[in-house]
Parts: C-alpha cells; sequence; structure tokens
C-alpha cells in the first residue's frame, strides 16, 4: 500500500519531496490510513479536524481521538469547531452542503495563511464510483460522469487509487486505529443508500464492477477533455465579452445542430444546470426583454442577443427619505446641495435635476419604475407613460430595468439620469432649488 500511495502521489503530481500537506483528518478509517501512509512516506505534514457538532459527544471524542494521535506522532495539529446546523439554516442548505461548505472554505483558509502547498482529503475508489452514481442518477452533463479529480486547486485526493476494502485490509494488518461514523450507516443519505444498497447488488452482477466504472469514467473523461477544446474554440467564435458581461448573436447560437448539448455546453460556464438548457433556448425564442436566471448569470433576450452579466446582491426595492438631509447621507447622490434664484445658468447634463424644492412633499421615494408609470417630460404639457417615453429614447432593454425615479408622494420628480417632471422644472415664482447629481 505504501509503495502504491508513493507512485500513485508521484505519477499524479500531487505533491513533491519539499511539499508541506494538511491532511483532512476525521478520524475515520480512510484519513487515518492516509496519515499513516504520509507519515511513513516522510512527507512533511500537519493534521486538520472539523468538529462539526452534529453527533454531540461522538464528535467530540473524534476530536479528541484525532489530537491524540497527532500529539502521539508529534505531528501539528489544527482543529476547529462549527455550528453545521445554524449555518445551514441561515443559508437554507442542507446539513452536508453546510459542512462540506464550510470544511472547505477553513481548508483553504489554512492553506493561504499556514503556507501549505495543498489540502489532502481521503477519499478512495469506492467514493468516486458514488459519485459517478449520484451524478448519474441527479442528471448531470459530461462533466459530471468524470469522477473526482486526483488533483484539483488546492485538493488533492492521494487515496483514490486504492478500494474501501484493501483500505479495511490494510488498516487491520498494520493495527491502525480509527473511529467509526454511526451516521455512515444512516440510509437516509442518499451515499450511504448507494453504498449499503445499489453497489452490493450491482456486485452481484458485475463483481468488477469499480473497475468497470472506474475505466468508464476515464474515457468519459477524456471525451470531456476534447469536448472542452471544440467548445473553447466556439465560445470564443460566438460570445464577445466586454468586462464581466457577455453577448451573444441568438441567431448563430440557434444554428447550431443538434441544439440541446451545444447550448448546455457554450452556457454551462455560465451557471446552467442540464435541466436548464430547455429554457435557454424557449428564451432565446422568446420576445425581447424576457430574462432568466441560472445559478450564477442572468441572461437577457434583448433584440436578436443574449446579454449575460454576473449575479449581484439585490439593492433595496425601495428608499425612503423624510428629509433633505437624509437624501444626502444616502449615497445616492454624489452631490447635493440647495440653492436660491440667481443670474447664473443652472448644469444642463441628464444627470442633474434642478427641481422647485418648494414643490416637493417629503417623504420622497427613489425606486425603479413600474408598468403604468407615468410623468409630464420637461417641457410637455401632458402624460408620458415612462416605458414609452425610454422606447422613444431607445434605451437598451438591459439600461431600462436599471432606471430609478425619484417621487414626491405618487408623482415622478425625475426620471433618474433622463429627464425631470415639468411641474418640478424652476420658473420665477421658485425660491429655492434643490440641485442633485447622480
Amino acid at each position: 500500500m505504501l509503495s502504491r500511495f508513493i507512485e500513485y502521489s508521484s505519477k499524479e503530481k500531487l505533491f513533491g519531496k519539499d511539499s508541506r500537506v494538511l491532511l483532512a483528518v476525521s478520524g475515520g478509517i480512510d484519513s487515518m490510513v492516509m496519515a499513516w501512509l504520509f507519515r511513513e512516506s516522510g512527507t512533511k505534514h500537519a493534521i486538520a479536524h472539523c468538529n462539526f457538532s452534529l453527533r454531540g459527544k461522538e464528535s467530540d471524542g473524534d476530536e479528541e481521538f484525532v489530537a491524540s494521535w497527532a500529539a502521539s506522532n508529534d505531528i501539528h495539529f489544527y482543529s476547529t469547531r462549527f455550528d453545521t446546523l445554524g449555518y445551514a439554516a441561515t443559508r437554507k442548505i442542507s446539513v452536508q452542503m453546510a459542512a462540506r461548505e464550510l470544511r472547505y472554505d477553513w481548508f483553504s483558509s489554512l492553506v493561504l495563511n499556514e503556507g501549505f502547498d495543498a489540502v489532502a482529503i481521503a477519499h478512495n475508489l469506492n467514493d468516486n464510483v458514488e459519485t459517478f452514481l449520484i451524478n448519474l442518477l441527479r442528471g448531470t452533463g459530461l462533466s459530471g460522469l468524470t469522477g473526482m479529480k486526483q488533483h484539483a486547486g488546492d485538493v488533492i485526493r492521494p487515496l483514490l487509487f486504492a478500494s474501501r476494502d484493501e483500505i479495511a485490509a490494510f488498516a487491520e494488518e498494520k493495527k491502525i486505529e480509527y473511529r467509526e461514523d454511526s451516521s455512515n450507516l444512516q440510509l437516509k443519505y442518499t451515499r450511504n443508500r448507494i453504498r449499503h444498497k445499489v453497489m452490493p447488488e450491482m456486485e452481484k452482477v458485475n463483481p468488477g464492477v469499480l473497475g468497470a466504472i472506474t475505466d468508464t469514467m476515464s474515457h468519459l473523461e477524456s471525451s470531456s477533455e476534447i469536448v472542452d477544446v471544440y467548445i473553447s474554440k466556439l465560445g470564443m467564435e460566438l460570445f464577445r465579452l466586454k468586462d464581466d458581461e457577455a453577448e451573444a448573436d441568438i441567431k448563430s447560437l440557434l444554428s447550431l445542430t443538434p441544439d440541446t448539448p451545444h447550448i448546455y455546453e457554450l452556457f454551462r460556464r455560465y451557471g446552467i444546470s442540464p435541466k436548464q438548457t430547455t429554457e435557454v433556448i424557449a428564451l432565446m425564442r422568446s420576445d425581447t426583454g424576457k430574462y432568466m436566471y441560472t445559478s450564477t448569470h442572468r441572461l437577457l433576450n434583448d433584440r436578436g442577443k443574449i446579454i449575460i452579466t454576473p449575479r449581484t446582491i439585490e439593492a433595496p426595492a425601495e428608499y425612503l427619505f423624510s428629509s433633505v438631509d437624509e437624501m444626502r447621507i444616502s449615497g445616492l447622490f454624489s452631490d447635493l446641495r440647495i440653492t436660491g434664484p440667481s443670474d447664473e445658468s443652472l448644469p444642463i447634463s441628464p444627470l442633474i435635476a434642478s427641481l422647485d424644492l418648494d414643490q416637493v412633499d417629503f417623504p420622497v421615494t427613489v425606486r425603479h419604475w413600474e408598468p403604468g408609470d407615468r410623468f409630464m417630460p420637461l417641457g410637455m404639457q401632458q402624460m408620458k407613460k415612462i416605458s414609452d417615453f425610454l422606447i422613444d429614447l431607445k434605451v437598451p432593454v438591459s439600461e431600462k430595468e436599471k432606471v430609478l425615479l425619484l417621487l414626491s408622494g405618487r408623482r415622478v420628480m425625475w426620471v433618474m439620469g433622463y429627464r425631470i417632471d415639468d411641474r418640478f422644472r424652476i420658473t420665477d415664482q421658485t425660491d429655492r432649488i434643490l440641485i442633485l447629481t447622480l
């Protein structure tokens, strides 16, 4: 096992003789065997343990066990405790996903701050096959069927060459102590159900199922690499990038055949799931102005193009100000001042509004425009729908939805960045002028 471990790590270039590796050790059989192998190989390393506070005294016992083993072997030990249930509730995610996010964030911080070259995770061959089956059952693209990577960013997996049975036999031979995690037997978890129910049945059909699926993953990974090269080249031809946005011609995208796999692979980098592929195609065939969200981006149909922008933290839907002072400190305006009539001409710019302050009733509201909103554009004597006003100005759809209104009660004072309402213009009777600059 030790020679295979060293050979595999060298072949996959997981770490070198001068590397310093952080080992993620839970206390279970896989991670304890990994810790033993690193110790015997002479590779510089330290141990990190996460207490997820999910199994009470059992979790605390795991932490004490790993700490004791590290101390007895004179290995530097890091540990932390998480409120996993609280984190999961706050983020509205599963406990398993919460534990994953918490541990990998902590490992990354240790690698960065403590000068490690990588963090080693004790996933084995069975774990890899189980992940393949989980992704297969959920529905995934080609990349989801290629299994775990031996080396992904800061993470290395130096036990992917060994099966669970081989690891168990080795632990027994070398009398390596470990802790049993009772949650590994609970069938409510998908992975455990596959491990204890599905895999034994598959082994009855083919005793070499681990090797067969591993070979299949290897073939799929090679195919995935070929597809990635093709899609990367095609993406450079079809997508135009500008800062953090991208756009592509809808007609060109819809001409690709077969459309579904092309669209999925091209938009996968923008966070779409396999099930969203049909939604993207439907969006491209819909009317201008329609949009959808992926996990990371927004896709907008805008006059024959798909405009792709990153999802951002939503701004407040509405601001309410009870005084000019509140408007001044809000950060919405780069400048705000009150002045009186003078012989000097007022600034002329769509980014500056000069309003008759005596016509303004507080509280004042700033919000996004809505269908049905109307105002009286400066210089006109009749009301006009803001939607029509923006169409007349040929404002792109992507910019339209960002337009804000400044309102006094229900009356629009300013389509911000475009034009003020004629009812709030400066006249000979104006005593106080409110000047706002975006």
